[in-house]
């Protein structure tokens, strides 16, 4: 079973993002399959991942907007950031021995997730397809 599907409520309609968000999502999903199964080694190195390749995103996402300049941008890259601080924090506590990974903290992520793609992202996607900004 997956936590969290990949269907049209998670679809922006913009190929480098859709692309992105669906690594995302199968990572996440892979994680939430160690946790459940008790595999707390691969889970935390697959965390170590997930938080490069979620600053790259951040990132990616970041020089579309500046190329697009779209009027949201300080408020879209503060959300970024406050995240991607909030998950580089987890990581650092459970590499620390502060904290364990648990499905608590995917539920943070799923969260975030849903909200962000809808208020956010999708948003986003369609001002750079409205703009033919790849």
């Amino acid at each position: 079973m997956n936590y969290v599907e990949w269907d049209e409520t998670v679809i922006v309609n913009h190929t480098s993002m859709d692309k992105e968000h669906k690594k995302m999502v199968e990572d996440t999903n892979k994680l939430y399959s160690y946790l459940t199964s008790n595999k707390t080694a691969k889970a935390n190195k697959l965390l170590v991942k997930i938080v490069h390749d979620l600053k790259y995103h951040f990132e990616t996402e970041d020089l579309l907007m500046q190329k697009s300049k779209i009027p949201q941008y300080i408020s879209h890259k503060l959300e970024h950031e406050r995240f991607y601080n909030k998950i580089r924090d987890i990581l650092t506590k459970i590499e620390l021995g502060k904290e364990t990974l648990t499905i608590d903290h995917l539920k943070i992520v799923k969260l975030w997730f849903f909200n962000h793609l809808k208020f956010k992202d999708k948003p986003l996607a369609n001002f750079l397809n409205e703009h033919n900004i790849k």
